[in-house]
């Protein structure tokens, strides 16, 4: 009996950066609560937009002077927040946005933002309440959906599908909400509809890498490799001068799942460019470096080999099919002392992963 490998990965990409992504860009609204609450406040209106202009700490010393002649309000200590939000000091922003909602627990945005700054934190449940308080004040899309990606976060599918569903019911444009909803129908095999949100989430905002390195994972795992291709090709088209997070998750993905696609197509040689380029954009990216350790591996470069294995593991610890592998590549290097370790070690990760059970069995039965 031959020691079993196990297939490339093909991973979708998690919520988090689509969480990451929206909640920022909601903080760069206009403050229209704000407003609506000073109007006749020409101050705050200057200091919002040094905050809109990311100028913040300009936007800070003009709220500064705002309370210091006018005493506080709940506006004012909102726009405080959301400046040191910007600043990344997320307590002294939650501080700000609860003595807002003190002054005025009605208030809708100092809800939301206060919800924004707690999903920062992890802390998915508080945040869902707030982003709860912010829906009664009315319908909104934005609210919604960030309600929905706090129960997700919190494992409540359900609830967190039917949020995002009603996020696109408020407004069939948000792409994040369409996005979310098509990664919870691909998790759970509904390729269709899965392939539905995801083209709509595209034709809402099509410089979405996400969405098109997603979509071509769903067509790749239908064995639809032109379709899935084609996606991959896009995504990577798209303009490459966006957040080094984006570009991580989004590129270094894309070049791997279509090198995956290559590979189920037979064609090594394209498979192996795209994990290389996969590689240059993240050095860090475990899939990257497992599925081209499995391709040097079958072309028989075991030394290179087990060095990719090696690095797969260092960033993603967990991972028992790279543990197992890294056992098969060491056993055919004649290592059987570290092979025995690793197979153990796949086995402590998964328990009953049956390919890791049999190397091992069949290890321990040749050394007898």
């Amino acid at each position: 009996m031959g020691v079993k490998l196990i297939n490339a990965v093909k991973t979708v990409i998690c919520c988090g950066l689509a969480a990451s992504l929206f909640f920022s860009l909601s903080l760069n609204s206009a403050s229209a609560a704000s407003n609506a609450q000073n109007n006749n406040s020409a101050a705050l209106e200057r200091a919002n937009q040094a905050y809109l202009a990311r100028k913040y700490n300009d936007a800070s010393g003009l709220v500064s002077r705002i309370i210091l002649k006018d005493g506080e309000s709940a506006a004012a200590l909102n726009l405080m927040g959301k400046i040191y939000h910007r600043q990344n000091k997320i307590d002294e922003a939650i501080g700000q946005y609860q003595k807002a909602l003190k002054l005025d627990n009605s208030f809708a945005e100092a809800h939301f933002d206060l919800g924004v700054a707690l999903f920062d934190q992890g802390q998915y449940a508080s945040a869902a309440k707030e982003f709860e308080c912010a829906l009664q004040a009315g319908a909104n899309s934005e609210y919604q959906y960030n309600l929905a990606i706090s129960l997700e976060r919190l494992g409540q599918l359900r609830p967190a599908t039917e949020g995002y569903e009603k996020a696109i019911q408020l407004d069939e444009k948000n792409a994040a909400a369409h996005y979310s909803l098509a990664r919870l129908l691909a998790a759970a095999e509904d390729n269709d509809r899965a392939i539905q949100e995801y083209r709509l989430a595209i034709a809402a905002q099509p410089d979405f890498p996400e969405a098109h390195n997603n979509l071509g994972v769903v067509y790749s795992n239908m064995g639809k490799y032109p379709e899935a291709i084609e996606c991959f090709q896009q995504a990577l088209k798209i303009n490459p001068n966006c957040s080094e997070a984006q570009r991580n998750l989004g590129y270094a993905q894309a070049h791997t799942s279509l090198g995956v696609t290559y590979l189920s197509q037979g064609d090594s040689k394209k498979a192996l460019e795209e994990f290389r380029k996969a590689l240059r954009i993240d050095s860090h990216y475990a899939d990257a470096h497992y599925n081209l350790a499995l391709l040097l591996q079958k072309q028989g470069q075991l030394q290179e080999a087990v060095g990719h294995y090696q690095e797969a593991i260092k960033y993603d610890p967990s991972s028992a099919a790279a543990h197992n592998n890294l056992g098969v590549a060491l056993m055919q290097m004649g290592n059987k002392q570290q092979a025995e370790s690793e197979y153990k070690e796949a086995l402590r990760l998964k328990a009953g992963f049956k390919d890791a059970q049999l190397n091992l069995d069949e290890l321990q039965k040749n050394k007898m």
